[in-house]
């Protein structure tokens, strides 16, 4: 008797691991299928522009769901509420995070994409009573051209680096545009080394702005008023032989033949 009960409390054991192993599989079954019912609810909301809703919806899945792929995915997803609500910092720290803690995953360069684009929302815009955006301070337009360009760099045949060509010469065009202002600030006190200085940067550093024939032309002139003809002639000629049909090169065409041979 006493052998029979104790083979039918082992018995008793197998069954109820077997019984508890099955109900492990119905377990696992049921988590994936409640992760994506969740992420479809979440993704409702947040195609409605209703991140009000959405947001704390997909940081549930975040807590509720973490082996699953749909908490990765609400993890971007909590980032893209903070780009729609104009949280650009809270937003790139989001995507940030999940760049680092996530690094193989497929979706990586859309986030670093957005990184991108958070930073190119920041750039100042045009406003009635404020200074034009190039008087203003750069800060967020290197930043944003920073990370354009690693983006491009990174991830040269990602779809969104064709969208992200136009970005980059907006930034390249604005941050032109302040070297010229600060130089012509100069210019007026008559502060050669920094006018010349200026235009350096912005022809070495802001290449593809569509402002170097404006800036050669007037280095050529800044350097005639200090009175260092061979590179006043240089920045003529240079002007000249690369954009010779802009509305400028005239201009650097009746400059040499001042200066003679």
């Amino acid at each position: 008797m006493r052998v029979l009960g104790v083979m039918g409390l082992c018995l008793l054991a197998m069954g109820a691991t077997c019984e508890s192993n099955a109900g492990s599989g119905r377990s696992r079954a049921s988590y994936g299928q409640d992760a994506r019912s969740a992420y479809e609810a979440a993704l409702l909301e947040f195609r409605d522009d209703d991140c009000l809703e959405a947001e704390p919806m997909f940081r549930s899945i975040r807590r509720d769901f973490p082996y699953s792929r749909f908490a990765a995915l609400a993890e971007l997803r909590i980032a893209d509420c903070k780009m729609k609500t104009r949280e650009w910092a809270e937003a790139i720290t989001a995507y940030r995070q999940f760049v680092r803690f996530r690094p193989s995953h497929a979706e990586v360069p859309y986030a670093r994409f957005r990184i991108a684009q958070a930073h190119y929302e920041q750039i100042p815009g045009e406003w009635l009573l404020s200074p034009p955006t190039h008087e203003r301070d750069q800060g967020p337009t290197l930043e944003a051209l920073r990370q354009l360009r690693r983006f491009v760099l990174d991830f040269p045949d990602d779809d969104r680096a064709v969208e992200a060509q136009p970005m980059i010469r907006q930034c390249l065009r604005l941050l032109a545009q302040h070297e010229l202002y600060a130089a012509r600030f100069y210019l007026r006190r008559d502060a050669y080394p920094a006018v010349i200085s200026r235009l350096r940067t912005l022809l070495t550093t802001y290449e593809g702005s569509g402002l170097e024939p404006e800036a050669l032309l007037l280095l050529g002139e800044t350097y005639l008023e200090t009175g260092d003809r061979p590179e006043a002639r240089l920045a003529f000629e240079e002007l000249v032989e690369r954009f010779p049909e802009s509305s400028e090169a005239g201009s650097a065409r009746r400059r040499l033949g001042a200066l003679g041979s």
